[in-house]
């Protein structure tokens, strides 16, 4: 293997790939988001003959309107001055095995595209790395047999400094030697030596490598045979059940967020991504019960996090997420646990903070329907379709039919945010179910409006949906609802959308398909069962109107004015600079990407008596995140005009 001297030749940013490649013909290889972003910044310029993906390479899949082909097809048809680009990050060094394994030479017949600089290091990662060297040395502990977990995160980013700060105060708390894992199961081999040093300058003793010994194999494999002869509905997933522990719900979560789901769930796809999930939860089990792990950090522990969670848990370690929130960790964790609580909240308010929360919440809601964004999610405020102006053309049919539309969530959101889903907690399943109700419904008109913030893959497998159920018509994301309302939308259908405290309001009734953040009310329809929704769905003509406008009004000041979310104030914790502690969709608003330029904005800022503070509030704050219960109001402070 490569040195990093040597890694510098073949490593190339974005301008050195137009230096090289101006005007010629490449493969890539990868489909991933790094392979996207490397054809969205250099297509003008290279011309990319196919994409090279050894699994989707099966399906006959396309990806930026090129086929998806295998290695093997790769070097029977690339010429000889056609290199291959490798654009993927997590598997960067796997690949670069396989092609020297089939005789080609980095610098000549491949190249990694490294625009990140997680490869090859910069002068402000070197200077990091020496940064955190001088504030950690002197609490390393080496040759422990205890130990704490935390994230590798193989990318430039300041989530390492949060994993600094609390894998050391847990390191000195339990004696301890900090290790970490490598998130979303990829192979060991793929870490950057660069991103590794970072990790060992906050004393991070190793890199878990999960490969498994070959009795574990054999477990895995024993163990993916007997769940997949049961595996024929999402709900069979949703059961699955390993060593007593429930991970049903945790597999869908992770593969909907990762991957393009199926009608046919006995596809091989789905069997090969059955058996590396459990091959991942074979290795975790056996790793955390037969060590002695104090306590284990999480990233945003959801999805793949979520295989590490549970075990954990049930062997009764103190399980953490870290990732630009910090909460402690429960079996079949979701994020938003206090949504049925709030009606109980709001009679937790004072008289006055009720009749203030009334009124600014009705005029809050008046802004948001004329297109205001005060309380939109940063990455939907460009999008937010009550700006929108009406369009000339008219979106919905012109007839007496009665009119639904469909909202969809985006799949790279977790689909288990809010807690228990009514179609196996998974959205696919949810629409899939909708399309087979309207092929049912002829008196209905089945309308799907995009999420405004859709991605490449949400278009993939919506579009695969509508082909199916070509009864449900796609119309533009970019639609005024108010316009909608007018053309005779009567009734919208999500899962825990946020429509559900804006289409009330214009008269659109919303019906949802689990615990979502206005269970505790009555201005929504929540079925609780199959059969419940489908008897509402079949009967919408027969429904009353849902009028529970004081329940609206409470929900949006809690939600919005009066519960803090910020329970533990995380950005202000760690950073000064509140850009520091943005989140990669985050900082696309400002026009800026994960990079080592955080480092040196971190580095400017940094004070020996910031850093004894944040020391110093460690102990208190996990204290608090133990103590944290979803039916207690954790109330902002609201001035009250």
């Amino acid at each position: 293997m490569h040195n990093l001297r040597d890694e510098i030749n073949f490593y190339l940013t974005e301008e050195e790939c137009r230096r090289l490649f101006n005007g010629k013909k490449v493969f890539v290889f990868g489909t991933g988001v790094d392979a996207e972003q490397f054809t969205q910044e250099l297509e003008d310029c290279i011309g990319i003959r196919a994409y090279i993906d050894n699994r989707r390479a099966e399906y006959g899949s396309m990806f930026y309107g090129k086929n998806v082909i295998s290695l093997k097809q790769g070097l029977e048809n690339r010429g000889p001055n056609e290199p291959i680009i490798i654009a993927t990050y997590r598997f960067a060094r796997e690949i670069i095995k396989q092609l020297e394994e089939v005789g080609l030479i980095s610098g000549v017949d491949f190249f990694v595209y490294d625009n990140m600089q997680i490869f090859h290091a910069d002068e402000i990662t070197e200077s990091y790395i020496s940064f955190l060297s001088n504030i950690w040395k002197e609490h390393k502990k080496s040759n422990i047999s205890k130990k704490i977990l935390v994230p590798f995160d193989n990318r430039h980013d300041l989530m390492s400094v949060v994993y600094a700060y609390c894998g050391n105060y847990f390191a000195e708390k339990y004696n301890a030697s900090i290790y970490a894992y490598f998130r979303g199961g990829a192979v060991y081999s793929n870490i950057s030596e660069t991103i590794k040093n970072i990790y060992r300058a906050f004393n991070v003793e190793d890199v878990i490598n999960t490969e498994l010994v070959k009795d574990l194999q054999n477990e895995a494999d024993n163990i993916c045979s007997a769940v997949w002869r049961k595996a024929s509905t999402w709900e069979d997933w949703d059961n699955i059940t390993i060593y007593g522990i429930h991970f049903g719900t945790t597999i869908i979560r992770d593969f909907l967020r990762r991957y393009i789901p199926t009608f046919d769930l006995r596809e091989e796809k789905m069997y090969q991504f059955l058996q590396r999930t459990i091959r991942t939860i074979v290795f975790w089990y056996h790793y955390i019960f037969e060590n002695d792990v104090s306590v284990v950090l999480l990233a945003d522990g959801v999805s793949w996090d979520g295989y590490i969670r549970d075990i954990a848990i049930s062997k009764g370690i103190p399980t953490y997420a870290l990732g630009y929130k910090m909460a402690k960790m429960t079996l079949d964790y979701c994020d938003r646990a206090q949504y049925p609580y709030f009606k109980e909240m709001w009679m937790q308010l004072t008289n006055d903070e009720q009749i203030y929360g009334m009124k600014w919440a009705k005029e809050h809601i008046a802004k948001r329907l004329r297109g205001g964004t005060e309380e939109v999610f940063y990455t939907n405020k460009n999008n937010f379709t009550f700006a929108e102006k009406k369009k000339n053309n008219r979106i919905l049919e012109d007839n007496d039919k009665l009119k639904i539309i469909i909202c969809p969530h985006i799949f790279e959101e977790d689909c288990y945010w809010c807690g228990k889903q009514i179609f196996d907690n998974n959205y696919f399943a949810w629409l899939c179910h909708l399309g087979e109700l309207s092929e049912k419904t002829p008196d209905y008109d089945w309308y799907l409006k995009m999420h405004p913030f859709a991605q490449r893959r949400d278009m993939i497998i919506i579009n695969m949906l509508l082909e199916k159920y070509p009864r449900i018509k796609k119309i533009p994301s970019n639609v005024s609802p108010l316009q909608l309302k007018e053309e005779g939308a009567a009734y919208a259908l999500t899962v825990y959308g946020t429509i559900g405290h804006e289409f009330p309001e214009i008269g659109i009734q919303v019906i949802n398909a689990g615990v979502n953040p206005h269970s505790a009310y009555d201005f929504t329809w929540n079925p609780q069962t199959k059969e419940e929704y489908d008897d509402l769905i079949l009967n919408l003509e027969n429904l009353e109107t849902k009028e529970d406008y004081e329940g609206l009004y409470q929900f949006y000041s809690l939600n919005y004015l009066y519960y803090d979310w910020e329970y533990i104030p995380f950005r202000k914790l760690f950073f000064e600079n509140p850009i520091l502690a943005m989140d990669k969709l985050e900082l696309k608003n400002y026009g800026k990407d994960l990079g080592t330029w955080k480092y040196e904005e971190y580095m400017k800022e940094w004070t020996k008596e910031k850093h004894e503070q944040i020391m110093n509030q460690m102990e208190s704050i996990f204290q608090k995140l133990d103590e944290w219960e979803p039916n207690i109001l954790y109330k902002r402070k609201v001035i009250i005009e």
